[in-house]
């Protein structure tokens, strides 16, 4: 057989580049697949382009059998606040064993055309694996398998590292996932550690109002959490800051179908301060739908959202000069008790940047454990 790489730019084709994702975690417990067609949607949308990135979707063959995809992205906006000429591969799947022509083959094929793309785009160096946004399934699983990947992380086969290492490609930086209890053995509310629960009691901020998310009022309350996700966020290594249109699409839906308990808002004096952000794990739920966005999967998923026992925990900031007075510590004990007040189990929090040791130090002092680890690679093109 002849082993080819084609730029997807038909329906039939984005049809087997879904095809290959759906095939090789069809019998992995752990997977969650995407709703196809909203995917599908997705996909289509980023690759005509626009002004923030441009998406290369390419498709491995043995012959006509489909064996292997990959991606590539220019992020016009990285490039333009980072100051580097880098491109992004993504969507990396290899179907077990590589057809004919073996796993090996099909990766150095995808990464020889993944690399020419970039070569097109000017780039420096190929990141990744970053299927579309810096929050959205970055990095590749290296551990934490028996487990299911939560909210916008996404889940691989043990085989992957070694075909990813094998292309050159070294170690950029991890990105991690870490989980708690909400709720101990005989089903009480956990309290929170002492050292955690005594800073937050110490806080002492004149003006100073931490409240729930009103629902009535849900995009206006949207809007002071991206003002502090933009300002006390500017010093996160490689943050690109998420245009506000963005975070209400993301933001909004979300909230919309759980609890405003979920988000956690600091006011001083009327201005915003700082805010925690907390989302229902829709993978609880999506599981049930296959991947299928149809009536019938759509149903099982709808019915299944009432099973959900995981809050994950996605977001918190502090404007820098609050930064030092405890408001960190007042924000994530105000979302624990309301992520417990809304009925939840667990709480998850991910993906954080390893590089991030204020935040891993925040997490852990909380009682939190990583469970899930996610390692970002890159390579000179």
């Amino acid at each position: 057989m002849s082993l080819t790489v084609v730029h997807v730019d038909s329906p039939a084709l984005l049809d087997a580049f879904l095809a290959v994702h759906e095939r090789v975690y069809a019998d992995d417990p752990d997977a969650v697949l995407p709703l196809r067609a909203l995917l599908a949607r997705r996909l289509k949308g980023k690759q005509r382009g626009g002004d923030d990135s441009a998406l290369r979707l390419l498709l491995a063959r043995d012959g006509e059998t489909p064996v292997g995809t990959i991606s590539v992205l220019r992020d016009r906006r990285h490039e333009e606040i980072q100051g580097e000429a880098v491109a992004f591969f993504g969507f990396f799947e290899v179907i077990a064993g590589g057809g004919s022509v073996g796993e090996e083959a099909v990766t150095d094929a995808l990464f020889d055309a993944a690399l020419a793309r970039a070569r097109e785009l000017g780039a420096d160096l190929l990141r990744g694996p970053r299927n579309f946004s810096r929050i959205e399934e970055t990095g590749l699983l290296v551990d934490g398998w028996g487990t299911r990947p939560p909210l916008l992380a996404g889940h691989h086969p043990r085989r992957y590292r070694a075909l990813l290492e094998a292309q050159g490609l070294g170690l950029h930086h991890d990105v991690l996932a870490y989980d708690t209890p909400l709720l101990t053995d005989s089903g009480a509310p956990r309290t929170l550690p002492d050292h955690l629960q005594a800073k937050s009691d110490a806080v002492s901020i004149p003006g100073l109002e931490v409240r729930d998310a009103a629902m009535l009022r849900i995009v206006r309350d949207l809007k002071i959490a991206h003002t502090v996700f933009v300002e006390g966020f500017r010093d996160v290594p490689e943050n690109t800051p998420m245009p506000l249109s963005q975070w209400l699409a993301v933001g909004a839906p979300l909230l919309a179908m759980t609890d405003p308990r979920m988000l956690q808002l600091a006011i001083v004096d009327g201005q915003p301060a700082g805010f925690a952000l907390c989302f229902p794990d829709p993978n609880e739920a999506l599981v049930a739908a296959g991947g299928r966005a149809t009536p019938g999967g759509l149903w099982r998923a709808f019915r299944a959202r009432k099973q959900i026992r995981t809050a994950s925990f996605k977001l918190l900031g502090v404007l820098p000069e609050f930064r030092g007075t405890g408001l960190h510590a007042k924000l994530i004990a105000r979302a624990i008790d309301g992520c417990q007040r809304a009925g939840y189990h667990r709480l998850e929090a991910s993906l954080i940047d390893g590089r991030n040791k204020p935040m891993r130090g925040i997490v852990e002092t909380a009682g939190m454990e990583i469970y899930r680890r996610y390692r970002v690679y890159e390579r000179a093109v």
